[in-house]
């Protein structure tokens, strides 16, 4: 079993990476689902992050963060202890635009683990995730930090977020 099913701290954890600090909470992503091997995460539409102002459609670099956190974190949720797992490699293919808006929905699936490298599949779509707006396959190093305190890692995100307030 993955770390989400050994430790109750894995969702909050991840919930606040992703929500509270760093990318996750400079786009707005928000988490719908966490389980073992699987993440889903939504996007609701922001206009400041328009790639084309004349047609209203989301630039496509957020596509991509979004399904590379999805599929991280996804990678993630499969390791035995605390750990991290840095993108090895991310292939993403772009299907159609997304509708003006109107969220994105996206989720990532681990398919197979060796001893040093995790990969996913994940989509990004909006009304139909048989229509998706993008797909992807990602490869995550394994890099287990079996000392690492989940205290610290809140303390300095709770610091960087009252840093930027001042």
């Amino acid at each position: 079993m993955g770390l989400k099913f050994k430790s109750a701290v894995f969702k909050p954890a991840l919930k606040m990476a992703m929500e509270r600090t760093g990318h996750g909470r400079q786009l707005g992503f928000r988490i719908n689902e966490v389980s073992e091997g699987f993440v889903s995460l939504d996007y609701p539409y922001d206009a400041k992050a328009v790639g084309n102002p004349i047609t209203g459609v989301i630039h496509g670099g957020v596509i991509v963060s979004l399904l590379d956190t999805c599929c991280g974190c996804a990678a993630m949720s499969v390791m035995q202890v605390p750990s991290i797992t840095p993108t090895m490699d991310l292939r993403l293919d772009y299907m159609h635009p997304a509708e003006p808006l109107k969220p994105i929905y996206a989720s990532g699936k681990v398919y197979k683990i060796t001893s040093s490298v995790i990969f996913c599949r994940g989509a990004a779509w909006q009304d139909d995730i048989e229509n998706p707006i993008a797909h992807c396959v990602a490869n995550f190093v394994r890099i287990s930090a079996p000392k690492t305190d989940f205290s610290s890692v809140f303390k300095a995100g709770i610091e960087r977020i009252t840093s930027w307030s001042k």
